[in-house]
């Protein structure tokens, strides 16, 4: 695949900028400000020195860097954004070290640059007013600033050619054959309407302000490949690099794994991939993650929800029931959730293939302020649910799969479920598109939320792309889903799902419904976002 094409402007403004030439030793060149210094101050807000970057907003407000980066406005792409009523200009290399017609202003410089950042003017004399925080700087934290805005987004990304935009879907082995064939089935029907129906984009002239936005549209067909892993997570690492070293891929689309997604979003960050909307209920997010898009926090949600409800109850100790990595990780995050509020946690777990040990029912029986949590599927509660006291128990809708039936409702005890997705019974416009367009296609829904999943993250994708234009950035794709909020109106199964800069999580909170008499109350369902 040919190399993404850089536009050449880093070199031509260490030239310009600091007055470089061909005659420059390598000592000199060793004195050039770092980008990575100048990387760390637009994204964290951090100078040189490692203090933060302090500024003045609005007048007399007093703020930090690390409450206010540059990113926060311009995005880490630096292509800019619309924040309300008001245009953010992207501030990338190619744009802000080049004449700009609209409005009129010549290229900044170094020194143009510190005049914009010290007191808000522009190289034209405007003022850009309050919003603009104004940076205490001196001139090499100014000249490093430089070099990174002179090197930002000035290239495509890989995955990008002439021709082709490529994208993988990681799909692991502990997936089954059929949930598998089904999602697939969206990925590749979606991307081959989509390739078919916009031929003649190519023909298709944009009509802008400038003369590169009058050039013609380059339409890229997608290739979506399946990156299927095999063997233990440990091993995923090396088998993702591999296929990346074979085929760079501009990002990761959709996927599927009921093990800890950890592994993946780990390499999607160290190669700065974005990953969008992953299928999994084991989501694994650092702090700092930025290039990894959820659905949800998935089973640690629901341990969230549980321990929400719980520090509402007279309960001091908790046991819980589990086998299998998913649940396991779930009853984890519940006991480091409880462990802070001072409650008793014990865990319960056997091997997947046996029936859950009942030894643990006595306990229950002489210990009235005990809760259970069962991190178990149909199946497994059906084996223990006879031989239960009347103790509140705590199920997970996502194992439990919306299966709200005998034995759950059956139970002596107040049961609880711990539920992340629309309300049962609610309507859902979003699920009924999907349905009709699986249908008309030929698609069976044999797993309804996975192929919804998939369908949304296409959908996404599509409107990204749409919106970048001829910048093949990831950053910026990432940026510009940042900001499309519209775009939640196509997600079904999530009731309040949200799209926004550092929000890593589409769905944040959920319910806790009781069953009562043999139904699942929603009447007075309270939304909680623990």
């Amino acid at each position: 695949m040919p190399k993404p094409r850089v536009l050449g402007l880093l070199p031509l403004l260490a030239v310009i900028l600091f007055g470089c030439d061909s005659g420059s030793s390598p000592s000199d060149s060793a004195d050039l400000p770092s980008a990575d210094a100048g990387r760390r101050m637009y994204r964290e807000g951090i100078l040189p020195s490692g203090e933060p970057m302090t500024a003045i907003v609005a007048g007399d407000v007093p703020i930090m860097g690390t409450q206010f980066s540059c990113e926060s406005c311009h995005g880490r792409s630096g292509m800019g954004a619309a924040e309300g009523q008001y245009i953010v200009p992207p501030i990338a290399g190619q744009f802000l070290f080049a004449p700009s017609p609209q409005p009129k202003r010549p290229a900044y410089t170094q020194e143009s640059l510190a005049r914009l950042l010290r007191d808000g003017e522009t190289p034209g004399g405007r003022n850009l007013g309050e919003l603009m925080p104004l940076y205490k700087l001196t001139d090499d934290e100014v000249a490093a600033m430089t070099v990174y805005l002179a090197g930002l987004s000035s290239a495509l990304s890989p995955g990008v050619d002439d021709k082709f935009i490529r994208f993988a879907t990681v799909i692991t082995d502990d997936v089954s054959a059929e949930e598998r064939e089904a999602v697939l089935a969206v990925l590749n029907t979606f991307v081959e309407e989509k390739n078919r129906n916009t031929r003649l984009e190519s023909e298709r002239w944009d009509r802008g302000n400038t003369p590169a936005s009058r050039l013609p549209t380059v339409h890229r067909d997608w290739v979506i490949e399946e990156w299927a892993l095999t063997g233990p997570s440990e091993t995923w690492n090396e088998q993702l690099e591999q296929r990346y070293r074979d085929a760079p891929v501009f990002g990761m689309l959709g996927g599927l794994s009921n093990s800890p997604w950890g592994p993946i979003s780990n390499f999607c960050e160290r190669n700065e991939i974005p990953c969008l909307f992953p299928g999994t209920d084991l989501a694994e997010a650092g702090e700092d993650d930025f290039y990894t898009l959820y659905y949800s926090r998935g089973l640690n949600l629901e341990a969230g929800l549980i321990a929400h409800h719980l520090d509402e109850q007279s309960v001091s100790n908790v046991i819980q029931v589990f086998c299998g990595a998913g649940p396991a990780q779930a009853a984890a995050g519940l006991r480091g959730l409880l462990d802070s509020k001072q409650v008793s946690v014990e865990d319960v777990e056997f091997d997947c293939r046996d029936t859950p040990p009942a030894d643990f029912a006595e306990r229950l029986a002489s210990a009235p302020d005990t809760a259970l949590v069962l991190w178990l599927a149909p199946g497994h509660v059906a084996g223990i649910a006879n031989t239960l006291p009347s103790s509140s128990v705590y199920l997970s809708s996502t194992l439990l799969a919306g299966e709200f039936n005998e034995p759950v409702l059956s139970m002596p005890g107040p049961v609880f479920v711990a539920h992340p997705y629309r309300l049962p019974g609610q309507s859902d416009p979003a699920l009924a598109r999907f349905s009709a367009w699986a249908k008309t296609r030929g698609i069976e829904l044999s797993a309804p939320r996975r192929q919804s999943e998939a369908f949304f993250a296409c959908l996404a994708l599509k409107d990204v792309v749409a919106h970048m234009g001829r910048f093949f950035i990831r950053e910026y794709a990432l940026d510009t889903l940042d900001h499309a909020q519209s775009l939640v109106a196509y997600l079904p199964f999530y009731p309040r799902p949200t799209l926004g800069p550092q929000q890593r999580f589409m769905n944040k909170g959920g319910y806790v419904l009781p069953i009562k008499n043999g139904q699942v109350v929603t009447d007075e369902a309270a939304w909680i976002l623990p």
